[in-house]
């Protein structure tokens, strides 16, 4: 009998190798889109920390398992290929040199006393994926959970009560990555200046309130036709490694044509317009209106991966995972849980008027009454570290 649970759980915290990161860039595209559609409101997720242990759990794996993983998460075939261009895009996106921004990713191995694992995956998981890994007694679940958890936040995550007792007691192995991300706007909100507003749907009929911060100031905006969108980068610190990337869709568009949308157009199209713009126009003042929010996604991901085309490793009769154990085993769950904070100083992720396509006489306007969608990235590589909908409005 197949037994194998497999947790991924990233717990994110806002206060707020090119060709490689691509791969890690087009899923998370396609996950976001199918986590919205599960959802159906607010969502946030961690593509990047979903895609680094996926990409671990992926070296384990043979068969049609192997296969339909690699097609999901853009892997290549060559296991040092994959090994090697993870180290070099974790290296790039996890080293924060801006002042003001912190952002750590640990990934953990929890292993019951009685699972025998590979010891060529174990190595791969510890000296090539910095895991920790500790064997434990899963059939002690309130011990199991309790050292689980003070071993994660003595890792220095600013996390705690990641993992539940229930959690071991039906599994063999669970891998569990923590990622956090802090950063303070590189052009912060005046808290004097939030006030509460009404917010809007698509067609302008109103939802609720919000608590809305502003402010005028030179930021990279700019409107693409093609995402049907106004684009606005709120940069983190001075150096514009990390921003958050807020793509509001045109009134009576809905969020969903934009996540469709952004198939066809590139992050780096997206910035490079931005750019093209500042390079015209000058970095101008932009009157920016945006909510005050905190949002928490605790989320199967067993559907999304399904829509991806990701269905093997779910089922006891076709999982094969024979670089990891001997053992019959399978993944009943993929499990992530997310929240975001965006504060004044902060992050703790087809009718068009004329107004969108006029010149940069007047000050442009940026108010996200409305839906919206938000990525927060290190904009060298492109990387999704977070992304979200805010689609509900509600005073924080």
């Amino acid at each position: 009998m197949k037994s194998l649970f497999f947790l991924i759980f990233v717990i994110a915290s806002c206060s707020c190798a090119v060709e490689f990161s691509s791969r890690a860039r087009n899923f998370s595209i396609e996950l976001l889109h199918y986590t919205q559609k599960e959802k159906e409101g607010h969502v946030v997720i961690s593509p990047f920390g979903i895609w680094s242990l996926m990409t671990g759990i992926a070296l384990g794996a043979g068969g049609n398992s192997r296969s339909q993983l690699s097609r999901a998460f853009f892997l290549p075939s060559n296991q040092f290929t994959i090994i090697n261009g993870y180290q070099n895009l974790t290296r790039t996106v996890l080293d924060p040199t801006t002042k003001g921004v912190t952002l750590t990713s640990k990934n953990f191995m929890f292993v019951d006393r009685s699972f025998t694992i590979n010891p060529n995956f174990e190595k791969i998981m510890l000296s090539d994926f910095s895991a920790m890994i500790r064997n434990l007694n899963f059939k002690e679940p309130d011990t199991a959970a309790k050292i689980a958890n003070n071993l994660i936040q003595g890792s220095g995550a600013s996390v705690s009560n990641v993992l539940r007792s229930d959690d071991f007691e039906q599994s063999r192995m669970i891998l569990t990555n923590v990622i956090t991300f802090k950063g303070l706007w590189g052009s912060p909100f005046n808290v004097s200046e939030t006030n509460v507003e009404s917010f809007y749907d698509e067609n302008k009929r109103k939802m609720g309130e919000v608590n809305m911060m502003y402010q005028r100031a030179q930021l990279p905006f700019s409107n693409i036709q093609a995402l049907s969108s106004l684009i606005l980068e709120l940069p983190y610190g001075q150096d514009r490694k990390y921003c958050m990337l807020i793509l509001l869709p045109y009134p009576k568009v809905k969020v969903e044509q934009v996540y469709a949308n952004l198939q066809k157009v590139s992050f780096g199209e997206i910035f490079d317009k931005l750019q093209k713009d500042i390079n015209d126009f000058g970095l101008e003042d932009v009157d920016v209106k945006l909510p005050r929010f905190k949002i928490s996604t605790n989320i199967v991901l067993n559907k999304p991966l399904n829509s991806m085309g990701v269905y093997d490793i779910f089922d006891p009769n076709l999982a094969n995972f024979k670089d990891i154990t001997n053992e019959d085993i399978f993944v009943s769950a993929i499990v992530h849980k997310a929240d975001i904070e965006v504060t004044e100083s902060g992050t703790v992720a087809s009718a068009v008027t004329s107004a969108y396509f006029a010149d940069r006489i007047s000050t442009p306007n940026f108010e996200a009454n409305r839906p919206f969608i938000y990525f927060v990235m290190e904009k060298p590589t492109r990387t999704v570290i977070f992304g979200g909908i805010y689609s509900t409005p509600s005073v924080f």
